[in-house]
């Protein structure tokens, strides 16, 4: 979740949502009454004797309700709108906004509470990428935050002409080699909590190969872009990439945490828990120290089980315990949800297998 304009005095909260995380953030902070703002579109119909159509436009809503998408990674909020374009009359009548990641929604004349608060801080907290993109021509470094882009260092590459092959080529080794080099120096320095690098063609790869073989301590992510330079590393921004890098955190995390909780649960089975009603009496003891949770079952289709889920989700996150939601493509969700969609580590020691051990059955 990135906040990208705040102003608490008159409670406007501009977000852009990054991941399915942050619709869950924003499912449990949104209430009945809330004034919501974004991109939209609505079926109109221009003048009489018109054929309808689908336009986007952005709308104001006061909301009513607000549930998940069933099996999709949307979030659903349904409200009647207060603020549009007056040419299609959409003023005070009823509309649903599909919220998905890679949106911006506008919270409006939003009070927010403790919980609330704890919410946004957690989920929105201060994130440093080092953002490296190159070309032939040069190469610029800059720290990517909340606040915005921090240009490093920006220089030429000050290659030589193709008339020796050989040259040529030892040059762009050379070059190569600076940028690795300078790449691991400022990400350590700065304390990155990831990389970014980008170019045209094949030197992101090249440079992304040799800052693996040189033990580079940081996720790293590679994309591509039309230019070197500040202007590529711009062009990195605009594209996400550096939400993508902490899309793959959350989940680095969460695979490693799976991990742990199946050598545990062979090894030390009372300090796991595992499905639905065991993982609730957990969080309810205040057992939890980690909880990992299917997207499958935070998007059920039912909507007592969904709403089942969330409160435990609440629950524990109330109570401290670090919340994992694990998506659809990520590589531990089949094995997750074998598990019944949701697992626990727990802080101290709980007897609900009776020191069994192994996979579920």
């Amino acid at each position: 979740m990135k906040l990208v304009e705040l102003d608490k005095k008159k409670g406007i909260y501009k977000i852009i949502i990054e991941d399915e995380d942050d619709l869950w953030v924003l499912r449990n902070i949104l209430k009945p009454g809330d004034l919501v703002e974004a991109l939209t579109t609505r079926e109109v119909k221009p003048g009489e004797g018109g054929s309808s159509r689908r336009l986007p436009m952005a709308l104001r809503i006061r909301v009513k309700e607000v549930e998940f998408q069933p099996f999709t990674d949307r979030l659903r909020i349904k409200g009647v709108v207060v603020e549009g374009p007056e040419d299609f009359g959409v003023v005070g009548k009823h509309h649903t906004l599909s919220v998905k990641p890679g949106d911006t929604v506008i919270l409006v004349e939003k009070e927010l509470s403790g919980f609330d608060i704890k919410l946004l801080e957690e989920f929105s907290g201060k994130r440093r990428i080092l953002a490296v993109a190159l070309d032939y021509d040069e190469v610029c470094y800059a720290l990517v935050t909340e606040q915005g882009i921090k240009v490093l260092r920006e220089y030429s590459a000050s290659l030589p002409g193709k008339g020796s092959i050989e040259d040529y080529e030892e040059a762009v080794e050379k070059y190569i080699e600076e940028v690795v080099e300078n790449t691991i120096e400022l990400a350590r320095s700065l304390r990155a909590e990831g990389v970014v690098v980008g170019s045209p063609g094949f030197l992101k790869d090249r440079v992304q190969s040799l800052l693996r073989s040189r033990g580079l301590e940081k996720p790293l992510y590679a994309d591509s872009v039309a230019y070197g330079g500040c202007k590529g590393v711009e062009e990195l921004v605009r594209r996400g990439s550096e939400r993508e890098l902490f899309r793959e955190l959350r989940i680095i995390s969460a695979v490693k945490y799976f991990e742990e909780f199946k050598k545990a649960l062979s090894q030390d089975p009372d300090s796991v828990a595992y499905g639905l009603d065991t993982v609730a009496q957990a969080v309810r003891l205040n057992a939890v120290r980690v909880l990992l949770v299917s997207s499958s079952l935070v998007w059920s289709s039912s909507e007592s089980e969904s709403r089942a889920i969330n409160e435990i989700i609440v629950e524990a996150f109330e109570k401290g315990a670090e919340v994992y939601i694990v998506p659809e493509d990520a590589s531990i969700r089949p094995e997750l949800d074998g598990f019944g969609g949701i697992i626990a580590l727990l802080r101290f020691k709980l007897s609900f297998y009776q020191g069994s051990a192994g996979e579920p059955g």
